[in-house]
């Protein structure tokens, strides 16, 4: 996804600034353009935030496909565990380069979980979660990484089939640090009381909104 791809590139550019410390802002050094770039692309191609509910709504939209087809979420749910826990994936293991195995589970077992969790709230919410922007932004956030996951597992595994295996131990970081991303995520969709927390921080922006500005005012002025 652009989206990710945009984001992903901007951490590394300020990850990079960040170790090179005064170094990162001058000129000769280059990175301050890629900054300077990078920022305005994250707006002309889209704004992310659009850009991620629109994966998000995508996303959801085959699984409110399948519950209109079978008509109740229990057995959309069921075939789409028996989808992702099928011998699809587990193929796929047997594929890979030996040390990318932990990598491939770990992105099954993530893929089901996003799955059954996005059924859920689809059944909650029907035709209304087009109007739950939190709940889109964590579904698009799991799409996205399970995605990265994908391509950085399959480019790996391409370069050891090469001879080169330098890549495997960073597709097997990035992946763990996603599984582990993926996994709050899930759980934040499937955690009740995060619900009150949510439509609290709306519920300020919605203050802010119909006051046409920030809605706090100094408590020394």
């Amino acid at each position: 996804h652009t989206h990710g791809g945009l984001d992903a590139f901007w951490d590394v550019c300020d990850e990079t600034i960040q170790i090179l410390g005064g170094a990162g802002f001058m000129k000769d050094v280059g990175i301050e353009r890629w900054m300077r770039d990078l920022r305005i692309f994250r707006i002309f191609e889209g704004t992310n935030d659009i850009l991620k509910l629109f994966v998000a709504l995508n996303g959801v939209q085959e699984v409110g496909k399948l519950f209109k087809k079978q008509g109740n979420m229990s057995t959309a749910i069921g075939i789409l565990q028996k989808k992702f826990l099928g011998g699809g994936m587990g193929a796929l293991k047997t594929k890979v380069h030996d040390d990318l195995n932990g990598s491939v589970l770990k992105l099954q077992g993530d893929i089901t979980k996003f799955h059954v969790a996005t059924a859920q709230q689809v059944m909650k919410h029907k035709k209304g979660i087009i109007e739950q922007q939190v709940v889109l932004n964590r579904i698009a956030d799991s799409a996205i990484l399970l995605q990265s996951m994908a391509a950085v597992i399959s480019r790996a595994n391409l370069a050891a089939e090469k001879g080169d295996v330098s890549e495997l131990a960073l597709a097997n970081a990035w992946c763990g640090e996603s599984h582990q991303r993926i996994t709050q995520l899930v759980a934040d969709l499937q955690n009740p009381k995060l619900t009150k927390v949510d439509q609290a921080t709306l519920d300020v922006g919605k203050m802010s909104l119909d006051s046409n500005g920030y809605l706090a005012k100094s408590p020394v002025s």
